[in-house]
């Protein structure tokens, strides 16, 4: 059994509001791991989730389109459960008090290959995410919703403090901005002069869809690689993020 909302959660993590459709679920010893990879190959992710309460398997998902509107209708807990034909799973029988609902599943063969990240997790640029600047990031990117790049640099305020300034709107002079300043960073070996660009559509999905963690973490190094992860109880998640060419 598990909370509707719990599973809605872990689906929104890697689903980014339609920015990943296919993934493979592996299920082992009742832990849930969901590795993706965004279609333009700038992001690379995997959530996680223990006390997933299925046998061991691999799955394929290859719309979360429509099994977002299937659970739509659910409500409360739900168990879930397997439909085979000859030890082949083919189904994913989800219900609840009222429904039951049958997702016809892929061939694990279709699914894209996610890819993982191999480099270290040493970061130039390393700062704590509670949740009032998770949102307060969500909020900027929604001001300026037809820019999609968001500028990451040091700012120093006027009490002399160091913060991460996310400066959303690009680096166009003359264009409309909303900067963002994230306190409390922790810096190594970094150039004053050091500048990055993003993704703001999907720093901005990433953030909205893990609002519901009390906290995270975010990391930047010299090569423009973002990482950010989230840990909510038994749900974790984690992004690595390329930077936008200048």
């Amino acid at each position: 059994m598990i909370e509707k909302l719990d599973l809605t959660s872990i689906i929104s993590k890697y689903y980014l509001n339609g920015m990943i459709e296919a993934v493979k679920w592996e299920i082992k010893d009742n832990k849930l791991t969901i590795r993706f990879t965004a279609p333009d190959k700038t992001m690379i992710g995997v959530v996680t989730c223990d006390e997933f309460e299925l046998e061991d398997s691999e799955i394929g998902i290859s719309n979360t389109t429509q099994l977002n509107k299937l659970l739509g209708i659910t409500s409360g807990y739900l168990n879930l459960e397997y439909q085979k034909q000859h030890k082949l799973i083919t189904k994913l029988i989800i219900a609840d008090n009222q429904f039951t609902l049958n997702y016809a599943l892929a061939d694990t063969m279709i699914i894209p290959k996610a890819g993982s990240y191999v480099g270290d997790d040493v970061y130039n640029i390393e700062a704590t995410l509670d949740n009032e600047s998770i949102n307060a990031i969500v909020k900027a990117k929604s001001a300026l919703a037809d820019t999609d790049t968001v500028v990451f640099k040091p700012f120093t305020n006027d009490d002399g403090d160091l913060q991460l300034e996310m400066e959303f709107g690009g680096n166009i002079e003359y264009s409309n901005k909303v900067s963002f300043y994230l306190p409390d960073i922790e810096t190594n070996n970094l150039p004053l002069d050091f500048k990055v660009q993003y993704n703001s559509n999907l720093i901005k999905e990433i953030m909205y869809c893990n609002k519901d963690v009390p906290s995270g973490t975010m990391g930047i190094n010299l090569d423009g690689v973002m990482k950010l992860a989230f840990d909510n109880d038994k749900t974790k998640s984690e992004y690595y993020i390329v930077a936008k060419e200048v």
